[in-house]
Order: C-alpha cells, then sequence, then structure tokens
C-alpha cells in the first residue's frame, strides 16, 4: 500500500450527518442510523447528530456527527454547512505517518524518530507530484504553489523537522550517455543540533527519493471500493465533495503504518482488509468487476443501494462487530480511543468554544457517546436527522411486495450469520 494517497488512504465508517427535526430524549441504546420509508414508496437512510451540554453548564456542546462516506451529493452539501459552522471538528480519516503535529516536549528520540516518518510523508508526496508534472519538484516550496490545495496544506504543515527548523530540499539531475536524465530529490533535517554534520541525534536525518526518468510511465492510483461502491450507487463520494482543510478541521484518527501494524499483529488475514479497501488486491479488482456490472444498470443499482441502505443501519443495531476481533479492537475500539483523546485535548485548550464536532461513523458513536454521559460529565440534549441516501422502490424494477421479501431475506441472511 502507498504510505500515502489522499484519495484511497482508507477511512472505514458507516455513518454520516444530523439535519434539522429534533427528536425526543435519547440514552446510549439510541440509533446513530435508521431506515425510513414513505407511502410514496420512498426509501431513506437517515444519519444522525446527537448534541450533549455540561451538567454543570460550564463547557462547549459536543456534537456527535454520523459520517458515512458514499451518500448522495445533497447530503454532502448539508453536511459541509453544518460542519463549518462550529467552532472546530475532529473528523475520521486514517491518515499517513507523519502527519501529526509534534509536540516540542517530547525527546529528541522522538523527535527524530517524528522527523524520520516527515521526511518518507515527503518524500511520497514529491512522487505524486512526479506522476502529475512527470518531473520532480525543484523544492518544497514547489510542492506547496503547484499542488492541489488538499496536498500543498498537508506540505505547508509538515515543512519543519521535530526541532521546528524547516526541512531542506535538494533536487538532482544527472544526464546519462547525453540523452537520459535521471532525476532524485533528497529531505534533510540537520538533527538535534540545527547545524550541518553532527554524530548521533545531533547527525543530520536525510532521505532520498528513487530514481526517476522523464520515460517512467504514469501510473494510476487504483480506485478504492469506496470510490467503486460510489459510482456503482451513483451517490457522490467524501473525499470528492467536502472540503476538509480548514484550521479549525482536525484529522482525529490513527496513522496508517500503526493501523497496518496493529492488523498484522492479529494476523495476516486481518491486514489485508486494507488492501481491500484500497482496491490493489486481487479481491479487490474482482468486486469492483462486479461493481462496474452493476453500474450500467438502474435497476441493478437501485437495488444494491437499497441493500446497503438496510445492511448499514442492521449493522449499528447489532453485535456483528463482535464478531469480528481485529476490526472491533483495532478499528473501532482502538481509533475510539484516539478521537477521545483529541476532544479531551480540544476541550482543555480551547474552553472558548461554544462547539466542538465529532465526525465519525456511526459505529464507532456508542463508545465515544458514553465517554462523554460519563467521563466528561454531560447529558444529551437533542439528536437531529438527515437523510443521506434515498431510493424509491419503482426504480429497482420490483414490486412493493418483492422489495419487501428481498428486504426481509437479506436481513434474516445476516441475522442467522452473526
Amino acid at each position: 500500500m502507498s504510505r500515502y494517497n489522499m484519495k484511497t488512504v482508507p477511512m472505514l465508517a458507516l455513518g454520516a450527518v444530523g439535519a434539522f427535526a429534533t427528536l425526543g430524549v435519547a440514552n446510549n441504546a439510541d440509533p446513530y442510523a435508521r431506515v425510513s420509508e414513505t407511502d410514496a414508496g420512498e426509501v431513506t437512510l437517515e444519519m444522525c447528530e446527537r448534541t450533549f451540554v455540561p451538567i454543570d453548564g460550564d463547557g462547549p456542546r459536543i456534537h456527535l456527527i454520523s459520517a458515512i462516506h458514499i451518500a448522495d451529493k445533497p447530503f454532502y452539501e448539508g453536511m459541509q454547512v453544518v460542519l463549518e459552522s462550529y467552532d472546530s471538528v475532529l473528523f475520521e480519516g486514517v491518515k499517513p505517518a507523519g502527519l501529526d503535529a509534534i509536540d516540542s516536549e517530547l525527546s529528541d528520540q522522538d523527535k527524530a524518530n517524528a522527523t524520520q516518518d516527515r521526511l518518507a510523508l515527503l518524500l511520497d508526496i514529491a512522487g505524486g507530484f512526479f506522476q502529475t508534472h512527470n518531473r520532480l519538484p525543484e523544492n518544497i516550496a514547489e510542492m506547496i504553489d503547484e499542488s492541489e490545495p488538499r496536498i500543498a496544506d498537508v506540505v505547508d504543515s509538515i515543512k519543519s523537522d521535530g526541532w521546528g527548523q524547516l526541512i531542506r530540499s535538494t533536487r538532482t539531475t544527472t544526464t546519462i550517455d547525453n540523452e537520459v536524465t535521471e532525476m532524485t530529490i533528497a529531505f534533510r533535517s540537520l538533527g538535534a543540533d540545527r547545524t550541518l554534520g553532527g554524530e548521533g541525534l545531533d547527525a543530520d536525518i536525510e532521505r532520498v527519493s528513487k530514481s526517476y526518468l522523464p520515460s517512467d510511465t504514469r501510473k494510476a492510483s487504483p480506485e478504492g471500493i469506496q470510490t467503486q461502491m460510489a459510482n456503482a450507487l451513483h451517490v457522490a463520494f467524501q473525499l470528492d465533495e467536502m472540503d476538509m482543510t480548514g484550521k479549525d478541521w482536525v484529522n482525529a484518527d490513527i496513522d496508517i503504518d500503526t493501523l497496518q501494524s496493529q492488523l498484522a499483529e492479529m494476523g495476516e488475514d486481518n491486514a489485508m482488509i486494507l488492501q481491500l479497501i484500497e482496491g490493489n488486491s486481487f479481491q479487490a479488482k474482482l468486486i469492483g468487476f462486479v461493481l462496474k456490472f452493476i453500474e450500467r444498470s438502474p435497476m441493478m443499482s437501485s437495488m444494491m443501494k437499497l441493500a446497503m441502505m438496510d445492511m448499514l443501519a442492521l449493522l449499528e443495531s447489532s453485535d456483528m462487530m463482535s464478531q469480528f476481533g481485529a476490526i472491533e479492537e483495532v478499528i473501532l475500539n482502538g481509533r475510539n480511543d484516539i478521537v477521545i483523546e483529541y476532544l479531551k485535548a480540544e476541550l482543555e485548550a480551547h474552553p472558548e468554544h461554544n462547539d466542538i464536532a465529532i465526525f465519525y461513523g456511526a459505529a464507532h458513536m456508542p463508545g465515544i457517546e458514553e465517554v462523554i454521559l460519563g467521563e466528561l460529565g454531560y447529558e444529551f440534549e437533542s439528536d437531529t436527522w438527515a437523510q443521506a441516501m434515498t431510493v424509491n422502490i419503482k426504480d429497482t424494477g420490483l414490486s412493493e411486495g418483492q422489495v419487501k421479501m428481498m428486504r426481509n431475506m437479506i436481513k434474516n441472511s445476516l441475522e442467522q450469520q452473526f
């Protein structure tokens, strides 16, 4: 798996964002996703935003806004407006190693380790720059100036090493036999002593790219399963629709290296989960072939969309996640611990804030809610709901009775399995 790909780093979520109709009192058993139906034959997946207030009245409101990474496009338009109205947003998204801020209180060894991750990440981004421009960037400034905003913001945030010094960059070109020109780029930190040379932790830290040739073909990144699923269902993909680069938006999630390591520790098959989502594995390619077939059939697309809506709602209301040890322990509980730590830090750093949003998958929300209601001393205020995906039964090409039978079969099958 590539260490860094803004479009395909998996986000592994199930939910979406709130809407505008306040409901009754909630408790920890209340859902964050539900399916509703109308007499006109429309079936809708709705996602919840649950708001909590401090019992003693001292502190910001906390909004648990469940995220879903494929949905109808209007849903994301409304989600952007809602989230931008809050003081800060802690959002889900497995990220590349090296992206986190480096604490000035860390030891020199930890700063050196974090700097190594940053240099590796810069090399990956430089490789992406080559794929786009057919040349390596001259320096970090050009990487910022000539990259798309999402990438430019990342480079700008990691341009300094663990000691707060700007990372140096050098592009080298070598002509071979007066014909072929090789290109490499190197990124260097001056180490703990902030001067050239040195030994131990004072030594320079440098990472050099592979050699690139002008004739190297551009390789298109494989579409991830989430993108292929969005295309098959004729819906939108969150990363294509939302701007999550605002200064008050915090990527409060695990990094890809740690996630891969933890999954691998629990068995090789668990590590394959990431390859499947990114689209590199044989299984992912096979699923992609089926999804392309579904995409070409409006009726099949509508049927699959309806089935997915039911499955997402059922997944949250059942104990299915507990049947998958690695998924529950690493992808669910482990990442909950991370976002809760980010929330505590945000509450401490910004007591003046009025509203803090956590934008995470619906399956994560009950665990996060439990901490908010217990350890953090909050109480429920209100629920709001929004339409994430809608299907009209007539679009499936089946009768209402046939659709009902199909949905019951899927539900019963899943309940028997788990």
